[in-house]
């Protein structure tokens, strides 16, 4: 592991946990609303209220994922934004196909229309973050080798 895996892996759990964040606030919350798993009262038993959020857990879930799309796109020799978001596709889909049919089959916290919703929006945010670490694990190294001087030496003079 290398300092730019570990750049990458924290980049693209940030990435990927705001680009969760931002769909559910710009269309997950209301679609959820509209399509109910049940009474009001159930879910408010189900779903913990913003204030209620427990911080070290969700950094925990950001930082795994992150990691698990780094991992991933490394393993699958990704070179660039295209390659990733191809992984990225397939990688979303099946495993968010897993667990939000898992859910479905043996749990009461969604609907139907809500587990292909949240299908569909986490593998699209899983394909992006997918094709930025591929981006990052593969972009052109910034560093720049700097010799110095003092260290440069000349050609040994001919004969003349």
């Amino acid at each position: 592991m290398n300092a730019r895996f570990l750049l990458t892996g924290l980049l693209t759990s940030a990435l990927n946990l705001l680009l969760h964040a931002g769909l559910f606030v710009l269309f997950l919350k209301d679609f959820f609303a509209a399509h109910p798993a049940g009474p009001p009262e159930f879910l408010r038993q189900l779903n913990r209220g913003l204030d209620e959020l427990v911080p070290w857990a969700l950094i925990a879930s950001a930082l795994a994922l992150g990691f698990f799309i780094t991992v991933v796109v490394r393993w699958s020799g990704a070179k660039g934004v295209v390659s990733g978001l191809e992984s990225g596709a397939i990688m979303g889909s099946l495993y968010w196909a897993g667990i939000n049919f898992g859910l479905y089959a043996s749990s009461r916290n969604f609907s139907l229309p809500s587990t292909i919703a949240d299908l569909v929006c986490s593998a699209l945010c899983m394909t992006l973050s997918a094709g930025f670490a591929a981006w990052m694990l593969n972009r052109p190294s910034t560093h720049r080798t700097v010799v110095k001087t003092s260290e440069v030496h000349a050609p040994a003079p001919g004969p003349l």
